[in-house]
């Protein structure tokens, strides 16, 4: 329960979730009082698929990751991760410390066997409103080997292949298109998965391609991919911020944008960054779902939704198969 808003928008996101999946249970796990409080609104039959575990303890965000695992066994995040280990549950969704449920996550779930390192997955809007692509790393960890972007890519193509309904197109973030660009590590690994038959490669892909629909699954290193991401958000706050005063600056545009009300709200759901909050921490043992520490209400059930869906997908499964199966051997 932790996030700018904790039980104030997990719980009623988890009953607006329950309403939509009938076979769905969830697990809350936090101050029981207060979780309480925001539950007064639900059916009974929405009620009776909840659970409640409660601890008052919860992780600081100022706190250091490393210092996650000293005197922590007791807060929301680790005893909801640790309901994974003990597959009371089946995935854990947290808008806590990333650092800390990324190192908790490691220490209880562990790595699927043959990954050097969990990635995070993000979803990003397309030009396609139907449709999502999917980068990653962003932000897990801030350098990436050859060796690491590849097992990113393979991991990224399950998740998507089960999104998409179909083998991904896989692309490289780099510098430029051209294959003599790039660090030592984007070129090797370019190299590689050119050689891979199990993933579409279409090989580098610049930044400003990105939301272009070029690729279903773009591959980065954990720092240039949080940056983009953050960017990009910060470019969606600047459009709407810039329309806002045009619109407002005098009465006749005023009344152009009431006329066009429909056609921004259009665009703006379109663009709104809760459809796709809930970055998938790709590589563990378990399904763990990372939401934005100021996700609403509905970015945190965009968030539930997609561990749900994992679920469903069996996708940490199907990535440990995927990975059992490959052999460089190059």
């Amino acid at each position: 329960m932790g996030g700018d808003f904790g039980p104030s928008v997990a719980a009623p996101a988890a009953v607006s979730v329950l309403a939509q999946q009938p076979d769905l249970q969830i697990l809350l796990i936090g101050d029981e009082h207060e979780i309480k409080s925001h539950l007064q609104s639900a059916s009974k039959s929405n009620l009776s698929r909840i659970e409640i575990l409660h601890t008052p303890d919860k992780l600081s965000n100022l706190i250091k990751p490393e210092n996650a695992l000293r005197g922590h066994k007791n807060s929301s995040m680790y005893l909801a991760v640790d309901q994974v280990r003990q597959k009371y549950a089946q995935a854990c969704v947290s808008a806590g410390n990333t650092g800390a449920l990324m190192l908790i996550g490691r220490h209880l779930l562990k790595t699927i066997p043959g990954i050097i390192r969990p990635a995070m997955l993000a979803g990003i809007p397309t030009p396609n409103v139907d449709r999502q692509a999917f980068l990653l790393d962003v932000g897990a960890h801030i350098n990436s080997t050859a060796e690491e972007l590849i097992q990113f890519a393979m991991m990224g193509a399950v998740l998507a292949s089960t999104e998409l309904g179909k083998l991904p197109r896989v692309g490289l973030l780099n510098i430029g298109s051209e294959e003599y660009k790039g660090t030592e590590h984007i070129k090797e690994a370019g190299l590689a998965m050119e050689k891979l038959d199990e993933l579409n490669y279409i090989g580098f892909i610049e930044a400003n391609r990105i939301y272009a629909g070029d690729a279903d699954v773009i591959v980065c290193d954990g720092f240039t991919g949080n940056v983009t991401i953050k960017t990009s958000a910060g470019v969606v706050n600047l459009i709407q911020e810039l329309l806002r005063q045009t619109i407002m600056s005098n009465p006749w545009n005023r009344l152009l944008g009431l006329l066009a009300k429909p056609l921004l709200r259009s665009l703006q759901q379109s663009m709104d960054p809760a459809r796709f909050n809930g970055a998938s921490i790709l590589g563990l043992q378990g399904i763990v779902i990372k939401s934005h520490g100021n996700a609403g209400l509905s970015g945190f059930t965009s968030a539930i939704q997609q561990a749900d869906r994992e679920i469903t997908a069996r996708v940490h499964e199907r990535i440990s198969a995927h990975i059992a199966n490959y052999k460089r051997d190059f």
